[in-house]
């Protein structure tokens, strides 16, 4: 600190630069130029060097490279004289900037005091300038008073209150804004949390790993849908969940099946309402894999129907048709959601009801969901290189199957039970029939969870698409019996086959293979000691041989439909009653010249007098089955002809038949005798 008699001035040189490393990079780089680095520093050597230092001398270390770090005698003059005429020069510049400076100050005192002698000014000064032509005075004096500067101490701690008020408000208001964050972020993860708890999977989107995302697709559906079924959840400014649904989100969409006859809308598919964008999150996922489900269902549907024309089906931009007959057809559409619409939903045929083929088309598309991620698990060969689109899945093609499988088994069904009804009507009272489905198999129909394994749901499936079957049993007499077992076809044509049989087909359920081996074993075991048992009570009983073996024999291949079926088994109907015919009369009249034979009309029944007496059964009119006995025979010269007919009606009363309450047996036998009603004419 200064006294005050002190000069204002300094005299001094101006500072030279410390030699002393700056930063620890500088420090490092001298370390390593005068030392050869660290490694050559020792603490005893710094040591030493310290107290040489303090005792006035300083040992210089020479490097163990003399010749390199040595320098010549030349160099080392030189450099002496540099050093010399540096510091000189520097001498010089500061006794000149002294000298300039005492000038300057002695030629500004001496305006202020001219008569002093001892100012050291200059000679050359004093004779160019003079004395007191240099001077300083004070031009304003200072504003700064006592009660301003009380004035400025006031407003800065004003100032300094303010800033701590704003302060203040700053970190409340940010405190109210975190606390809203919280309200909001826990709204946020509360919706995603009931998403993840729901079994929907949560995870980072592969384009964006800091943005969350779910996944609502399937993961063996169809690539383009596979990749487009994730979306990212967004937080809303309300703190509620965004969906951005990206292909899946042009709206929500159902496939519909709506069957039309004579352009009139019969039966159609109910569509639910659509999903309010207040929705719970798990629903609005819920409905985006829905929606992403039936729009690959649409997808695929689209493939099949490619190669479907020639059954009927029939496709363009917005709908496929498949045409059942010349006044009904099936429609399906893709159709937006709005409100709730089961107008026209009509469940009375349930086999066959567009409800029933919507939820159909679902398990079919499961089922190549199922068999996509069987074939994946089991495969254990690399995949080509080359990538292959997958066939079309099966789902046209079971639905017209399945359609097909129902109408043509009802048909059959109808027939037989009008054919028993009207035999039974014409006094053959051992007509019946019977048909019955093939059950589920036991396996699937009382799996329980402990038995449980991958493959049952798609053996179900499976089942109920392509193995459909079922069994027909016509009685005509003890000995003549017919059997038939349908089932579908759906590769590599689209149909119903008929199986005809004169004898039962195997009591195991067709389809069906036994994979425990012991089970297999002790069955077998049980089925050849039934056998043993019961071989000797074969011998003894042996059932009568079924006439229509050689009467009308079945074919050994398959009916293709249910036309040739009822074609088959009316034929045969029609021979087994005529045999039947022929022994009752021959019986009853005890002759043995009543046969019965096939004639250029068709099966009868003759005798030698060329009586005749043709079975016929076919359909009436009015579309009822009918039974028909047209007899002819010669009475002296002339030909006379009558005919019985007898129907299926329902009731006890005559309902208008020709022949009702007279047995066809009665009618054979009055032929065969010449004495027929001829009031019953027709």
């Amino acid at each position: 600190m200064t006294t005050p008699n002190a000069s204002p001035f300094s005299l001094r040189p101006w500072p030279i630069g410390d030699k002393k490393p700056k930063n620890l990079g500088e420090f490092i780089a001298r370390v390593n130029a005068e030392r050869g680095g660290f490694r050559n520093v020792t603490e005893a050597q710094l040591r030493e060097e310290i107290a040489a230092q303090e005792n006035g001398h300083v040992e210089i270390e020479r490097s163990s490279d003399e010749e390199e770090e040595e320098e010549s005698d030349a160099d080392k003059g030189k450099n002496v004289m540099e050093a010399r005429e540096e510091v000189l020069k520097n001498l010089e510049v500061a006794h000149q900037s002294a000298m300039l400076c005492l000038d300057f100050v002695s030629l500004l005192l001496s305006k202020e005091k001219p008569s002093d002698t001892s100012l050291p000014l200059s000679e050359p000064l004093r004779e160019r300038v003079g004395i007191g032509t240099l001077g300083a005075s004070l031009l304003k004096e200072s504003n700064v008073t006592e009660a301003r500067r009380h004035n400025d101490l006031t407003i800065a701690t004003g100032w300094r209150l303010m800033g701590v008020n704003n302060m203040v408000d700053s970190v409340v208001a940010a405190a109210e804004k975190l606390e809203k964050e919280m309200e909001l972020e826990a709204k946020y993860w509360a919706d995603v949390l009931a998403v993840s708890e729901n079994g929907w999977t949560v995870c980072a989107l592969p384009q964006e790993p800091h943005t969350l995302g779910v996944r609502f697709g399937f993961a063996e559906s169809a690539p383009e849908f596979r990749n487009n079924s994730i979306a990212p959840l967004r937080r809303n400014d309300d703190g509620t969940v965004r969906m951005d649904l990206g292909r899946a989100g042009r709206g929500s969409q159902r496939v519909r099946i709506t069957l039309k006859k004579n352009g009139v809308i019969m039966d159609q598919s109910p569509l639910p309402g659509r999903t309010p964008d207040d929705a719970p999150l798990q629903d609005r996922v819920l409905e985006a894999r829905n929606t992403v489900f039936h729009q690959e269902l649409w997808y695929e549907i689209n493939r099949e129907a490619r190669n479907l024309l020639s059954s009927n089906v029939f496709a363009d931009a917005a709908a496929i048709t498949w045409r059942q007959d010349e006044e009904t057809e099936l429609i399906f559409t893709l159709e937006d959601l709005a409100e709730p619409d089961s107008t026209y939903e009509n469940i009375s045929n349930i086999q066959c009801s567009c409800t029933a083929y919507s939820l159909y088309m679902h398990f079919l598309l499961y089922q190549g969901h199922r068999q996509n991620y069987h074939r994946r698990a089991t495969n254990t060969q690399l995949p080509p290189i080359r990538i292959t689109m997958h066939q079309p899945y099966a789902i046209l093609r079971v639905i017209i199957a399945n359609s097909e499988y129902f109408r043509d088994c009802l048909a059959v069904s109808t027939f037989l039970n009008d054919l028993a009804a009207t035999l039974r009507r014409a006094g053959i009272s051992t007509a019946s029939s019977k048909s019955a489905s093939q059950p589920l198999a036991p396996a699937l129909a009382q799996g329980g969870p402990a038995r449980y394994n991958s493959k049952m749901e798609l053996n179900l499936i499976n089942f109920l698409a392509g193995r459909l079957e079922s069994v027909f049993e016509l009685t005509i007499t003890p000995e003549a019996r017919i059997f038939a077992r349908s089932r579908i076809v759906i590769m590599p044509y689209i149909g119903i086959v008929f199986g005809i049989s004169l004898a039962p087909f195997s009591s195991s359920p067709p389809h069906q293979s036994n994979n425990n081996p012991t089970t297999a074993d002790s069955s077998t075991n049980n089925t050849n000691t039934n056998n043993a048992s019961s071989s000797e009570d074969r011998k003894d009983k042996t059932p009568p041989p079924n006439p229509l073996e050689l009467a009308y024999p079945p074919s050994s291949d398959a009916y293709p439909n249910a036309r040739e079926a009822i074609y088959y088994i009316r034929q045969a109907a029609t021979r087994a009653v005529t045999q039947k015919l022929a022994s009752e009369a021959a019986a009853k009249l005890d002759r043995d010249d009543i046969t019965w034979a096939e004639t250029a009309r068709g099966p009868g029944v003759t005798d030698r007098d060329d009586k005749e007496a043709r079975v016929d059964v076919g359909v009436g009119a009015d579309g009822r089955l009918e039974l028909k006995l047209d007899a002819r025979w010669q009475s002296g010269r002339e030909a006379v002809s009558r005919r019985w007919v007898w129907r299926a009606d329902d009731g006890d009363g005559d309902s208008g038949n020709v022949g009702a309450g007279e047995s066809i047996v009665d009618a054979v036998v009055k032929v065969m005798r010449d004495q027929p009603d001829l009031s019953m004419e027709a």
